[in-house]
């Protein structure tokens, strides 16, 4: 009693060392099993087999162990549970598989089903339960061993298999003694039970037992071995009756001595016999068991994942996923190679070891076009697009053919199933629309395949007989081919290749899909009056750019305004509207962004969406910073704003005078502003996405401030850039006619615009970015900015960095930082390109 309430104490350690226990026996019966297999003897077997004998072999196999399921399904009645089919059937089939492999006697079973079927259970309900079906899992060899008993009566049978009769005779006795127990209702262990229950017990256990010989019978038969079925069935029986009382698990051993020593006296010889045994352990125990143990993986995986709130899966998929890539395009690389250079695979032992192709050179078509396929749908894969599920499980179904074809070799198909079921296993990654082919993508599979291909000509060129002679060839002698036409062959086969490689990248990316609307000038209206915005939230106006809209177009929130460029999708600023959302937002556009296999670049944005960014595993780089003037303290007056303050007095005095027109504006306006706007231009085309350009309808969303000369003609102006923040005020668009304004002009234009802000009660002046600024200037900052120091120093011929700071240092008081922030996905490089290639498009205007 004492044992029995430790036992219940200490439930979970008990379970725990249970399953331990199973997987250490189940690992020394692997390792027991694989010293009695023979790889090289199954090779050989193989050989000799057919693929169709072999497939009927492992479907015999399965069926036969499938009506095992008839236990549980009764179990669960008894328990009165309800369990899902597919976990029934997966539970079942791991735990029958497991014990026919290590069962000492159903004992594993039991233990088994105790631990996936009695959890909800009272103790004392799930132990009379299982003793219930413990009790008839024999009744199926016993009533074989009668029939096996009578034909040793009165059928001629050998007389070796005579001397076991006492073995029949008790197995035979047990079902009418266990049944007649079975019978009472006053033993709750035995009895107690329902007819149908009784009834579908006893037929599951026949139809194992039954199902048992019938896959042993029939693998002899595809064997082409003949043998008198009445001669066989007491002699099997006999054998399984002492494997199973001598407790080894899978009767390993007593039952594989006893039928080699009694089919000996039907005249079969001994290899035979091992051969059949074996192929008789592999597919009805080795496989049915490969296939309880991933069952058994996932049922403790799946337990595991939900009490880990599903990372584990997670990660494993992760992990599985990319394994995928990796081995789609080893596979590829060593095929291409494979009929590139084929001694080499015999001369370099490394080389050798690590291709997973191990096959006779047959035709160099299949193994090139083949290898450069596998290229492309690892790429496909690696993308995480769904069209390049069946494409890729149909070329390693390709493979496989083209294995057997090359000549089988074991080691090649366990290699090419492994990966065919990983890329099932991992088919839920595969959630992708469509695949943009990536810059970073088309460099790394642009050398890889322009590598194998300028290795295949060059090895051509090498092996011409006109330029060079065989004799000079020893050091490389695995770089020779056999033949001009081979090689030849070979190469039209690049060339066919080259169109298939095109039309399956073709198919991965499928119709492009266009990401983003074109901002509607009311609903952005909309969300900048209702929750405000930045001082970049004015560009969307330029209609340059796509709009996002969170949480949806009809009543929005939050948008973000971007352009793409490449796989790109390159975001201008900080996320514009209600600030309380702005998370849920990111996490949208981004997840929206993945699933069209674009990636984000978020491009001048502040440090609390770095913050935001870094949480979603995105780096970033310092890019610049923003120069703001304190409207609060901001005066002429004093030592430094000297020039300034002669500078504006001056301009005043020559009669200029500053005026702020508002929209919206008549075309004599326009035509003023235009004429000021072509001249500052002097034919250069304008710039887009981060700036303002000349457009009427962009300059009529705001006011602009102009400065006149004596005869009131416009000579320079500044569009308004409005922050839709009560505090901040900004300008966009500047500019002055280079023969009408004096120098200084533009300087005068701002300080009257502080002046004006500051009667308006604004608080900063937004003076715009200063690109490269304070960026890399400490030794231990990142390398990228290190780099884009020297650019800011250096680069001055090219683009005024300093020049620009310089100008706005004489009034800002507080500078900014900005970011740029990129998926680790992308190279740095690329991203800096796409947004050079983005920001200096030109426009053109009409």
């Amino acid at each position: 009693m004492n044992v029995l309430q430790w036992i219940k104490k200490k439930q979970k350690i008990v379970k725990t060392l249970f399953l331990i226990t199973v997987g250490v026996i189940v690992l020394f019966e692997i390792l027991s099993l694989s010293k009695t297999i023979s790889i090289d003897q199954l090779q050989s077997i193989f050989a000799t087999l057919s693929i169709g004998q072999l497939f009927l072999m492992a479907v015999i196999g399965l069926l036969c162990v499938l009506p095992m399921i008839g236990y549980d399904i009764v179990l669960n009645r008894i328990l009165e549970q309800h369990l899902p089919k597919p976990y029934l059937l997966e539970t079942s089939w791991m735990i029958n598989s497991l014990n026919n492999l290590a069962g000492f006697g159903g004992l594993i079973s039991v233990g088994l089903r105790s631990q996936f079927y009695g959890k909800e259970k009272k103790g004392a309900d799930v132990a009379k339960a299982l003793s219930k079906i413990f009790i008839y899992l024999m009744f199926g060899l016993s009533m074989l061993s009668l029939i096996g008993l009578l034909l040793l009566l009165f059928y001629p049978v050998s007389p070796f298999i005579h001397q076991y009769w006492i073995w029949l005779l008790g197995g035979s006795l047990y079902f009418p003694i266990v049944y007649l127990l079975s019978l009472s209702q006053k033993n709750s262990y035995l009895g107690k039970m329902k007819q149908q229950d009784r009834l579908l017990l006893i037929a599951t256990s026949l139809f194992e037992w039954t199902g048992v010989f019938v896959s042993f019978i029939a693998i002899g038969w595809l064997m082409g071995i003949h043998v008198d079925v009445w001669q066989l069935l007491p002699l099997f029986i006999a054998a399984s009756l002492i494997g199973i009382v001598s407790m080894i698990p899978g009767e390993l051993g007593s039952f594989d001595i006893m039928m080699i020593m009694g089919m000996s006296t039907f005249q079969i010889p001994k290899e035979t016999v091992i051969a059949w045994l074996l192929l008789f352990r592999l597919f009805y125990y080795v496989i049915p068991f490969l296939i309880g143990i991933v069952f058994f993986t996932k049922t403790l995986g799946t337990s595991f994942n939900t009490r880990f709130a599903g990372l584990p899966k997670e990660l494993g998929l992760e992990i599985v996923h990319k394994i995928d890539v990796f081995l789609l395009y080893l596979t590829g690389t060593m095929l291409v190679l494979s009929a590139t250079i084929p001694d080499a695979f015999e001369h370099i032992k490394w080389l050798a070891h690590l291709n997973p192709i191990r096959l006779n050179f047959i035709l160099q078509y299949p193994s090139i076009i083949l290898g450069y396929l596998f290229i492309v749908a690892g790429r496909g894969i690696s993308a995480r697009v769904k069209r390049a599920y069946f494409p890729t499980l149909t070329l390693i179904g390709a493979t496989i053919i083209y294995a057997f074809i090359g000549g089988f070799r074991l080691s090649t198909m366990l290699y090419l199933i492994l990966l065919l079921a990983m890329i099932i296993l991992s088919k839920t990654e595969l959630f992708r629309q469509q695949i943009v082919y990536s810059w970073e993508a088309l460099t790394i599979d642009g050398l890889l395949m322009g590598s194998l291909t300028i290795m295949y000509v060059v090895i051509g060129i090498y092996n011409m007989p006109r330029l060079y002679g065989h004799p000079h060839h020893h050091n490389i002698d695995f770089l020779l081919f056999p033949s001009e036409k081979l090689w030849l062959q070979g190469f039209v086969a690049i060339l066919i290749v080259a169109l298939a490689v095109m039309f399956f990248a073709r198919y991965l990316m499928g119709r492009k899909h266009q990401i983003g609307v074109a901002p509607q000038t009311e609903t952005i209206h909309s969300v900048l009056e209702t929750y405000g915005g930045n001082s970049d939230s004015h560009l969307v106006f330029l209609q340059d750019k796509q709009v996002f809209y969170y949480p949806n177009e009809t009543e929005p929130e939050v948008f973000f305004q971007f352009a793409t460029c490449n796989n790109k999708c390159l975001v201008m600023g900080d996320p514009s509207g209600n600030r309380a959302h702005f998370p849920e937002a990111i996490q949208a556009f981004i997840e929206e962004m993945d699933q069209w296999h674009y990636l984000p670049v978020f491009y001048e944005t502040s440090e609390e969406i770095v913050l935001l960014l870094h949480e979603f595993g995105y780096d970033f780089i310092k890019f610049g910073e923003k120069a703001l003037v304190d409207l609060s303290t901001f005066t002429l007056s004093g030592k430094r704003m000297k020039g300034q303050r002669a500078l504006n007095n001056k301009i005043t005095k020559e009669g200029f005078s500053f005026d702020i027109l508002q929209p919206p504006f008549s075309q004599e306006v326009f035509g003023e502003l235009e004429a000021v706007s072509d001249k500052w231009l002097d034919g250069r085309k304008e710039k887009g996405f981060s700036l303002g350009f000349y457009s009427e309808s962009y300059l009529n969303q705001a006011p602009v401030a102009v400065a006149r000369n004596q005869a009131g003609k416009v000579v320079a102006f500044a569009s308004f850039m409005p922050t839709y923040q009560e505090s901040t005020a900004s300008i966009d668009l500047m500019r002055y006619d280079p023969e009408l304004a004096p120098s200084g002009t533009m300087d005068y234009l701002f300080i009257q615009l502080f002046g004006y802000f500051q009667e308006a009660g604004k608080q900063t002046f937004d003076l715009g970015m200063a690109p490269l600024a304070n960026v890399g200037t400490f030794r231990s900052s990142f390398i990228q900015e290190r780099i884009a120091y020297l650019i800011y120093n250096f680069g001055s011929r090219f683009y005024s960095f300093e020049g620009l700071r310089e100008y706005k240092q004489k009034y800002a008081a507080v500078w900014q930082p900005r970011y740029t922030l990129y998926s680790r996905d992308s190279w740095l490089g690329y991203v800096m390109i796409a947004l050079l290639i983005v920001d200096n498009k030109p426009i053109n205007r009409p």
